[in-house]
């Protein structure tokens, strides 16, 4: 088979995997904006249960959907999913835990099969392939980390919605509703499913406890956890969130100003961290048998462990020197 020939298959290869993935990610949407609708319109479980199973009658999975999902239970069961799904959830990506597997391998094969056919060489299918499988989990950190950040910032408003709306002789019941209609996502979006779990006839406790397991937030557990006490033992709430306020709002200062004082650091050491893989790709793609003794011999084995060792450990002593706790 020629280079033309491999070339076309590989290109043929790689669109019909996009369309794939990208039919995928709509469909997956699209169920889950009817889900939120019909959750937004019940008022009892029982209901709820009818119309989701109906539902799931009518959108029988098909072509790629029907084996990811075969896959996915077989996972399920060795508890795999789980885990993946909760992180998913955190991360607020609207994908199933067999979805993202899915993904997470395509995208560690893609780019080493692109770089063995364009380059012709093992070694940069190899790197290739490391750097798109380490990128997904990187992705889905960063996502929850940023869903956070913005969450925290928008707490101090939130406290301040919930705190007037207590004083105006609303319930903290219907406190939260209003929340979930000021506020943007992510915090509206959060509040608004818990407000739909309390209707649904979960426990108000239960259901804040539930959006502490989806928000990874020291603040919003801070939260939580004065609103739990106050019910059982009494006081004023609205006092007591204007407490928390006041709290989270110097945090927010003292956080800015850190992050300030060591952007130097974090920089430094990323642009140290990424420089010597760079390099790598660099020379691969310029030169690629000027990196092959690395490859075929034990020596050279030993120093790119060595050395995939020695980046982990200088990355971690970085991230050790410009964190701070506040």
């Amino acid at each position: 088979m020629g280079t033309k020939a491999i070339g076309l298959l590989s290109f043929l290869f790689v669109f019909l995997s996009v369309i794939s993935v990208g039919k995928l990610l709509t469909r997956r949407k699209e169920a889950i904006q009817e889900r939120m609708t019909r959750l937004h319109d019940m008022s009892v479980q029982d209901s709820w249960e009818e119309d989701h199973e109906e539902g799931a009658r009518g959108r029988r999975p098909a072509g790629l959907r029907i084996i990811l999902t075969a896959a996915g239970r077989i996972l399920e069961k060795r508890g795999i999913i789980k885990p993946i799904e909760e992180k998913l959830v955190r991360a607020d990506i609207p994908l199933r835990g067999e979805e993202y597997l899915f993904l997470w391998l395509l995208s560690g094969l893609l780019p080493g099969l692109l770089g063995v056919l364009l380059n012709g060489r093992l070694a940069s299918g190899v790197i290739l392939s490391f750097i798109g499988l380490i990128l997904p989990p990187l992705l889905v950190k960063r996502a929850e980390e940023k869903k956070i950040i913005k969450f925290n910032l928008q707490l101090v408003d939130a406290l301040a919605i919930l705190s007037n709306s207590l004083r105006a002789s609303y319930s903290f019941h219907q406190s939260i509703e209003l929340v979930s209609r000021e506020m943007p996502a992510p915090l509206g979006k959060e509040f608004a499913r818990t407000f739909r779990e309390v209707n649904l006839g979960t426990p108000l406790e239960e259901a804040l406890n539930n959006m502490g397991k989806r928000i990874a937030s020291e603040d919003l557990q801070l939260i939580i956890t004065a609103v739990l006490i106050q019910r059982q033992v009494g006081g004023n709430l609205a006092i007591i969130l204007d407490n928390i306020s006041e709290t989270i709002r110097d945090r927010i200062r003292i956080q800015g100003e850190i992050k300030t004082l060591t952007a130097q650091g974090k920089i430094s050491g990323l642009v140290i961290g990424c420089l010597p893989f760079i390099i790598v790709v660099i020379l691969m793609l310029m030169n690629p048998k000027f990196l092959e003794p690395l490859f075929q011999s034990s020596m050279g084995i030993m120093l790119i462990i060595w050395g995939l060792v020695s980046e982990v450990i200088g990355i971690i002593f970085i991230r050790k020197i410009t964190a701070i706790d506040y």
